[in-house]
């Protein structure tokens, strides 16, 4: 089952947004690390300049992002994760990758690659970073984004990365740059982003949209309710923003989970919340989601799922 499932009793056009507790993980470390990190790193490999980028100045923020990703992996998986550091002398070990590094912090001479970009090798989630007072995509490692690249969206304002908007979500948008606007440092905060997809491949950066929609094009017509199940996947977003003390940038991270539709809708309640989101939710959303055609299948077979015993 899904760690995370924002699935309520409808749809809900707020932010959901939670306070990332002191006791809260900032950095996920599940069942697919391995896997995940091996696909991170030959994509990055394949085609550095597309999943890694970055505007020029922005040095101590990324030296920040790798300190804060550092402290809280060994702090949250102390048997997985180690980190010496001796004044700025730094020994960081990952014991799931049997690796070691050692390198001076703030001398970016000292690693093969930019800080940012080596520490997003090192976990699961796609670090991105954001400054100014319009919260302009200044930075990052982006390899399991939904529809979207930074080829795309860097150097873009907040208010445009998610353009063109559906009208049903604009308040949300808007609150959500005010909310960037007035992030606090020491207040970070985490929300839950969903969508239902006909593969389960992590990266669905830009490059693969319109193999991904052809795919659901040659798929529509064998998506009858008896076998929608096991053809769909439920993608979820765990997005977190954190103000970086020293810079004043925002650190989002986004971690995706991913599990077969019929294993979610195996537990009845989940099957009936599902149903309930997603019969609320305005066409043009689950129009801007791709979910339209197969809707009336999809809602069928939940409906079915929700009442066995």
């Amino acid at each position: 089952m899904l760690p995370y499932f924002p699935f309520g009793q409808q749809f809900n056009d707020k932010m959901g947004t939670r306070p990332l507790l002191e006791s809260d993980r900032l950095i996920d470390v599940d069942e697919h690390y391995s896997g995940q990190i091996g696909l991170k790193r030959t994509l990055l490999t394949e085609l550095p300049a597309y999943y890694f980028q970055t505007q020029s100045g922005y040095e101590t923020a990324h030296w920040e992002v790798l300190a804060l990703v550092l402290e809280n992996l060994v702090r949250f998986a102390p048997d997985s994760f180690t980190l010496h550091q001796n004044g700025a002398n730094w020994v960081w070990q990952n014991h799931l990758l049997n690796e070691e590094t050692v390198f001076t912090f703030g001398d970016s001479e000292s690693l093969p690659i930019n800080p940012l970009d080596w520490v997003g090798r090192q976990v699961q989630e796609d670090l991105l970073l954001l400054a100014g007072n319009d919260a302009q995509l200044v930075s990052g490692q982006l390899c399991f984004a939904n529809d979207w690249s930074l080829d795309e969206k860097l150097g873009l304002p907040f208010s445009q990365i998610h353009a063109p908007i559906v009208s049903i979500v604009e308040p949300m948008m808007r609150a959500a740059q005010m909310l960037m606007e007035r992030l606090p440092i020491g207040r970070p905060i985490w929300r839950l982003n969903w969508s239902v997809k006909v593969s389960d491949q992590l990266d669905m950066t830009s490059r693969h949209t319109a193999t991904i929609h052809q795919l659901l094009t040659n798929r529509l017509p064998f998506l009858p309710p008896d076998t929608i199940g096991n053809q769909l996947y439920i993608r979820v977003e765990r997005q977190t923003l954190t103000r970086l003390p020293r810079s004043g940038a925002i650190l989002f991270s986004i971690h995706t989970y991913q599990n077969l539709l019929a294993n979610e809708a195996s537990d009845p309640e989940r099957a009936a919340r599902m149903a309930q989101v997603f019969s609320t939710t305005p066409p043009a959303l689950l129009a801007y989601k791709s979910m339209t055609h197969f809707m009336p299948e999809l809602l069928a077979y939940l409906t079915r799922q929700s009442e066995i015993n």
